[in-house]
């Protein structure tokens, strides 16, 4: 007999950021996140961190370049040495995040009004196999150079996951 499934669904997606406040403040004015608290463990390796809810209580939580954040590199971010994008997706384990929206090409517009970089503007694409689906999606650079996907998903029927 199989044991039942204790999680209970994704809680959050970390980032290492090179400016927390100019983050925070790109993902509160042009995604429309919402600030939910700062906090810190220095003897734990985090010198400032924040939590955003980026809907549901589904969280982004952003590390400070000074903070050396559990799984992340025992030192911290160089400012100075930003990998260029060709380099960042050879050594990024996290490949992306996405972000639920009703309006891909207006979030897009937004983060890019921001100051993100686009990487792919709003397209249509339907996948293939057996439960193929509709998306649109668009991709941004953020300001920390993580990729942010924006994806509307329905099935073909029409109905939106």
């Amino acid at each position: 007999m199989t044991s039942p499934v204790l999680n209970r669904g994704l809680d959050h997606v970390a980032v290492h950021v090179y400016d927390l406040d100019a983050s925070v403040d790109f993902y509160t004015r042009a995604l429309g996140f919402r600030f939910v608290r700062e906090w810190s463990v220095p003897a734990g390796g985090v010198h400032r961190a924040v939590f955003l809810d980026a809907g549901d209580d589904r969280l982004v939580e952003l590390f400070d370049a000074a903070s050396t954040p559990p799984g992340g590199s025992p030192q911290g971010l160089d400012p100075a040495r930003r990998h260029d994008d060709d380099e960042r997706s050879r050594v990024a384990a996290l490949v992306h995040f996405a972000v639920r929206t009703d309006d891909v090409v207006g979030l897009f517009d937004r983060a890019v009004a921001a100051g993100a970089r686009p990487l792919a503007a709003p397209k249509k694409i339907t996948t293939a196999g057996d439960d193929p689906m509709t998306l649109q999606v668009a991709f941004v650079y953020g300001p920390n150079d993580e990729v942010i996907e924006f994806i509307d998903r329905e099935t073909t029927n029409g109905d939106r996951r």
